[in-house]
């Protein structure tokens, strides 16, 4: 195993600068009382104690909703889902002074602008891909998400959202009680639009309802769901 590997097992990483700021994100979680969020025990920034940068989290058992799916009931799955929506929308009461990833907002190059914010991030995903030579018809992409992103100017203020939030990898369960154990992917997180969570691509009522929403099935909550 690798280093960073075997410190992982233990819950401590070598984080690079995003990491770094999730030194910053995860303790605020946690005093306000957000379940299922490993609290961070230690960060050292500055070098002083290994040589180099880490953070020290709560190690969180658990198995994954992609390995425990099929033992699920439809009424655990309601439920789960349920505890899924209440928890975005707690984490989503975290807000900040502008939108952008949690790097650029920690670093003071956010911007007041959500669409300004979201056509960048998307516009590096398409670089991404457009230098790895995936083949997709990249002009009508631009043309229609341009075509749509007004609708983004809604959103007024930045809440902290986890991209990969709801991803069946993502989610850890007790694996006795089936019930909800932590979560993972911090390091999909940005300052945004919640409806950014993977969860809302395709909600189930029980979603919606522990997220103490409405049904998505206004034109702008349409549009912004899809983008």
């Amino acid at each position: 195993m690798s280093p960073v590997r075997d410190l992982a097992l233990i819950g401590l990483e070598v984080p690079n600068k995003l990491s770094v700021v999730l030194g910053h994100i995860l303790p605020s979680t946690v005093q306000s009382a957000v379940p299922c969020v490993p609290s961070l025990l230690y960060y050292d920034p500055q070098d002083t104690l290994l040589g180099f940068a880490f953070l020290v989290r709560q190690y969180i058992h658990g198995s994954t909703l992609q390995e425990l799916e099929s033992r699920l009931t439809a009424e655990d799955r309601r439920e789960l889902d349920r505890q899924l929506g209440r928890l975005v929308n707690m984490i989503g009461q975290h807000t900040a002074n502008s939108f952008g990833t949690l790097e650029q907002v920690a670093l003071g190059s956010g911007t007041r602008s959500w669409r300004e914010a979201f056509l960048v991030h998307f516009e590096s995903i398409l670089r991404d891909s457009e230098d790895v030579f995936v083949h997709l018809p990249y002009a009508e992409i631009r043309h229609q998400v341009g075509r749509l992103s007004p609708v983004l100017d809604e959103i007024t203020l930045p809440r902290l959202v986890i991209c990969d939030f709801g991803r069946p990898s993502a989610v850890l369960l007790d694996p006795v009680s089936k019930q909800l154990a932590g979560i993972t992917g911090f390091d999909s997180a940005l300052w945004g639009d919640v409806y950014m969570g993977e969860i809302f691509e395709d909600p189930s009522p029980a979603v919606l309802d522990g997220f103490a929403s409405r049904d998505i099935d206004c034109e702008p909550d349409l549009i912004r769901q899809l983008l």
